[in-house]
């Protein structure tokens, strides 16, 4: 009898140290200092639900709860880092649709896409330049997948990026489609190791590529100088490899010089096409033209009227640099965020250029060239 009391009192015990445990756990999420912000996941977190009486009997605020409380979880980061640090340890090639890559990349799978998105959007753009007279450069860029595939882990899969560009590229039969996947990887590191855009090496061959196939001319000679050393972009928020050392970012400046005068949306107004403060934030990438702007319109000293528009994504960003050395003026459009008529802006079609310049992932599940019609 004696030895059932002393095993119960002992299964007591432990679950009174389980529960303890947990209240104690649970007070400390509670009261700890919350961050609206994570760095590291490069998200606004999850704000606490309202209390009222009809969020919590009729609305969701059991869900929201569960929400606001694993974003701000004790140790968040660490748990994070744990995870994808076991998972790699143990074998696996891939975290949140993340691999790990080698040479200490981080690079963004691509397993599947709307193709029904993808014709929409080449029937977008054919129908643009159809209607308004036009002949469109066009541009897709593929991601670190194809472009440093050589880095990626033995059994990686996913969507034939070159193939598919390819395939694309066959749909523009009266545009300019200019194919820049032969020449990524070819030299130095095209991309980000953190991130998934290419980086200003990557950037410079987009370039090189238009200036053969739009312009007709060698490129320009630039310099680069690194202005920092710790950019660790979306692969690195999205794997939770937080270990990962951060990636170079570098100021491209032309060997002749010419001056710039950016105007954005809002009316703000720069002489740089580079924003200094943004290498105080992690998303660093927003250093080049500030980061995704509805539209931006830049003015240049370059001699003649030459003139381009381009409808782009992100991906734009680190290449605008080198083709402000080509142009006197640039209009730059994101559809994304703006929802006026392109067209009204194309009043010199014979000395202005007009490109499409998409990241291809982007280009199969962004529906935004909608509004091109």
């Amino acid at each position: 009898m004696k030895k059932l009391n002393i095993k119960n009192i002992l299964h007591l015990v432990t679950c009174l140290i389980f529960l303890g445990f947990i209240g104690i756990f649970t007070l400390t999420n509670l009261f700890a200092e919350k961050k609206s912000f994570s760095e590291n996941e490069n998200r606004v977190l999850t704000e606490f639900p309202s209390a009222s009486f009809s969020n919590i009997f009729f609305g969701n605020f059991d869900t929201e709860f569960e929400s606001w409380f694993s974003d701000h979880f004790i140790g968040r980061d660490g748990w994070i880092r744990t995870k994808a640090s076991f998972l790699k340890t143990m074998g696996a090639i891939e975290n949140n649709t993340v691999y790990f890559a080698r040479d200490h990349r981080l690079i963004q799978q691509f397993i599947d896409f709307d193709e029904k998105l993808v014709e929409s959007n080449i029937s977008y753009i054919n129908e643009f330049a159809q209607e308004n007279g036009l002949k469109l450069n066009i541009m897709l860029v593929p991601g670190a997948s194809q472009g440093e595939k050589k880095y990626l882990p033995l059994m990686a899969g996913g969507v034939d990026e070159a193939k598919l560009i390819s395939k694309i590229g066959e749909s523009f039969k009266d545009q300019n489609y200019i194919d820049v996947c032969g020449k990524l990887g070819t030299g130095e590191n095209s991309y980000f190791r953190t991130d998934h855009h290419w980086n200003h090496l990557g950037a410079f061959d987009g370039y090189t590529a238009i200036c053969q196939s739009v312009l007709n001319k060698e490129p320009a000679d630039f310099f680069y100088t690194k202005v920092a050393d710790d950019f660790r972009g979306t692969m690195y928020s999205k794997s939770g490899a937080f270990w990962t050392k951060g990636d170079e970012i570098y100021r491209m400046d032309p060997e002749k010089p010419f001056t710039v005068h950016v105007t954005y949306e809002d009316g703000t107004e720069s002489l740089s096409l580079f924003v200094d403060s943004r290498l105080q934030e992690k998303d660093k990438y927003t250093y080049y033209l500030d980061g995704n702007h509805a539209h931006v319109s830049i003015k240049t000293d370059i001699p003649g009227n030459k003139k381009a528009v381009i409808i782009k994504d992100s991906f734009s960003h680190i290449l605008i640099p080198y083709l402000c050395a080509e142009y006197s003026e640039l209009e730059i459009y994101d559809l994304r965020y703006y929802r006026e008529q392109i067209s009204a802006s194309i009043t010199d079609k014979e000395n202005t250029d007009i490109y499409v310049i998409y990241g291809l992932e982007t280009f199969c599940t962004d529906n935004s060239l909608a509004v091109l019609w």
